[in-house]
Formats: C-alpha cells, sequence, structure tokens
C-alpha cells in the first residue's frame, strides 16, 4: 500500500483528497494504490511530496508491467520472478523489454534427430561367367 509524505516548507498544506485530513509536514499517510492513482493530480508540486512502494498506474489492470508502471515497481516485479536485473541504469524501455522476455520467451529450437533405419544387406547371387563357354 502506498505510503505518501510531505516533505513541503510549509507546516501544513490544505488536502483535497476525500477522506483524507490536511497535509502535515513529516507525517506518513497510507492510501490504496487506487486512491493515489485517482488523486495523484492533487500532489503539486510533486516535490513536496515523497511517495514509497508506488505501483504508478496499471493500464491494463492485469497486475503484468506496461508503460504506467514506475521503474522501481518494474524492477521489483522482475526481480520476484527471479529474473537477474544487472547493475548501472536501465531505461523503463529496457525493463519492459526484460518483462517481454520473462512473458514471451523466444522459442528453442530442437535438434531434429532422425532416425537411422537399417536396411537389411541381401546378398545377390552373381553367376560367374565361365571363361570355356566364351571361347
Amino acid at each position: 500500500m502506498p505510503t505518501v509524505t510531505y516533505n513541503g516548507k510549509f507546516y501544513s498544506k490544505a488536502g483535497r483528497i476525500p477522506g483524507f485530513a490536511d497535509w502535515r509536514r513529516g507525517r506518513e499517510v497510507e492510501m490504496s494504490q487506487d486512491v493515489l492513482n485517482q488523486w495523484r493530480h492533487t500532489l503539486l508540486p510533486l516535490s513536496d511530496f515523497h511517495i514509497e512502494d508506488d505501483w504508478g498506474v496499471d493500464l491494463g489492470s492485469d497486475g503484468i508491467p506496461d508503460e504506467g508502471w514506475t521503474k522501481a515497481a518494474i524492477q521489483t516485479w522482475l526481480l520476484g520472478r527471479g529474473e537477474n536485473v544487472p547493475g548501472g541504469y536501465k531505461t523503463k524501455t529496457t525493463l519492459l523489454g526484460m518483462v517481454e522476455g520473462i512473458l514471451n520467451p523466444a522459442p528453442v529450437e530442437e535438434a531434429v534427430v532422425e532416425e537411422v533405419v537399417e536396411e537389411p544387406v541381401v546378398e545377390e547371387a552373381v553367376a560367374e561367367d565361365d571363361e570355356t563357354e566364351q571361347e
């Protein structure tokens, strides 16, 4: 569940999310991902807020990472599937490519082994020519 913390320069800020009180500096507020996605546009300026455990917007509503997910959420999903995410800078597109590789792995070419059928050896009788008959 996402946790939102107000870190603005003022002690408090008027809240616009129904069912939630005004924002107080340093106070953590837990809310569901759906509420956060619906009211994210009210958290302005975004630099005044710290959001933890935010999975972003799931565009497909299927639990599979897509363009709406955050990079951190995609990395967590990959690690949860046992995928090794090497260090270094990774773009969201690179991470989504890794997700695609897990969901749709490249087909493995199987070696085609042809069965060897041994044909029975047939011996044919060869008639020998008599040298005397030819003369």
